[in-house]
């Protein structure tokens, strides 16, 4: 293993921690107002936490693999889930 492979991996593991923390944390703040917005974002957020691991998955556990389709459309479910949030919160 070299030694930017060992970083690429860090980099993937903390990306998918950075999307774990902000889910958390939109739906702890969610749960105490109540906020339609935060809700969403953290929906959004959640899909990805999902990607992110996903892309883990696929580049280093089993790089015979491609799930490249998988996370792009966990990822446009996310956005687009987020999205819709967006728009609801503005009307």
């Amino acid at each position: 293993m070299t030694t930017s492979n060992l970083l690429a991996q860090i980099v993937y593991i903390l990306c998918g921690l950075t999307s774990l923390s902000c889910t958390l944390l939109l739906f702890g703040r969610y749960r105490k107002t109540r906020v339609d917005l935060l809700f969403w974002s953290a929906i959004g957020f959640f899909a990805f936490t999902i990607t992110n691991v996903l892309l883990y998955v696929d580049l280093v556990m089993v790089p015979d693999m491609d799930l490249a389709i998988l996370r792009n459309s966990i990822t446009l479910v996310g956005t687009t889930l987020l999205l819709y949030g967006l728009i609801r919160n503005s009307t």
